[in-house]
């Protein structure tokens, strides 16, 4: 029988996942512990993994001879060692496709609201004030530029959306076309001209050894002073440290960070003690549909390599 353990998960239980490994006839358990040594255990005992956040790493991987296939809930895999996984033979599967939306509607919420000024005024009027001058003059959106670091998927959508509103669009992605983006209304630009030239910045790359750390101190010193940065990708692709000291020194105007370099962040963290940051709990991708969507997805990788299938959503 093809056995499945569950390594990490964020769910209140596991009875979809039990119904659907069930009528597929598969084994399906789920780690107690999350000790590294119990992770190496539970894959050399499996067929497949289905992880959301856990770090399978080469000593993981290396011990794991019977291991098939390591699905993970969601889009990004920069947990899983994928150079060690293609030489042991292992297949690796995401969901790239289940909040499209919902990422680029708070993507797009974030740059309306930093637009509008919207938590300036809050904070002012809930403490009794009551002036349009409080904050600073905004653009009209069409006098505005939004730059996307990525133009895949979620920031193709949410350019769709832009460009609907009224914004000018460009974006920075060294493996799509400037034709392809042209079809849809977008500039493609460099990451200079992006940093340099955008009034909200958006950042949609995936986290790699190549994008870690991205954006640092001379790409946030290009920003203009009034420009805004949104990450609803991957902490790690913006020098954190780096962010905070520009923030502090109103070197740029704000940002809007749904995801951070640890997490969860540190009860300390000054970005939570700075008026011109709005944080969220890595909850762009949530909705109903989404969180249903993530699952079944993820758990289909499995069925079907269980039957001899390669995997709808395998990593390539």
């Amino acid at each position: 029988m093809f056995k499945v353990t569950l390594v990490d998960h964020e769910w209140d239980d596991t009875s979809l996942e039990e119904s659907m490994f069930a009528e597929a006839g598969i084994e399906f358990n789920v780690l107690q512990s999350k000790k590294k040594s119990e992770i190496v255990k539970a894959a050399k005992n499996s067929d497949a993994l289905l992880i959301m956040y856990a770090e399978i790493d080469r000593e993981i991987l290396e011990a794991a001879p019977n291991l098939k296939l390591i699905s993970r809930y969601g889009i990004g895999i920069n947990m899983v060692d994928l150079e060690t996984a293609k030489h042991a033979g292992i297949q690796v599967a995401n969901v790239n496709d289940y909040c499209v939306d919902e990422v680029s509607d708070h993507a797009l919420a974030s740059i309306m609201s930093a637009a509008r000024r919207l938590f300036v005024y809050d904070k002012d009027t809930s403490v009794g004030g009551w002036s349009f001058k409080k904050a600073p003059i905004p653009l009209r959106a069409n006098k505005a530029s939004v730059g996307l670091l990525g133009y895949g998927k979620i920031p193709k959508r949410l350019a769709q959306k832009l460009k609907v509103i009224g914004y000018q669009v460009k974006a920075y992605d060294p493996f799509v076309s400037e034709e392809k983006m042209l079809e849809d209304g977008v500039i493609k630009a460099s990451l200079d001209e992006i940093m340099a030239n955008s009034d909200f910045i958006s950042i949609h790359t995936p986290l790699i050894q190549a994008t870690h750390h991205l954006i640092g101190k001379r790409e946030l010193n290009l920003m203009k002073k009034t420009a805004y940065i949104i990450n609803t990708s991957r902490g790690p692709i913006v020098d954190e440290k780096i962010l905070v000291d520009v923030l502090k020194d109103g070197r740029i105007a704000g940002a809007f960070l749904d995801v951070t370099e640890e997490e969860p962040l540190s009860d300390t963290h000054l970005l939570r003690e700075l008026e011109n940051v709005v944080l969220t709990p890595h909850a762009a991708w949530y909705s109903v549909d989404a969180f249903e969507e993530i699952r079944v997805k993820a758990i289909t990788n499995i069925i079907e390599k269980s039957q001899g299938i390669d995997p709808t959503y395998l990593v390539k």
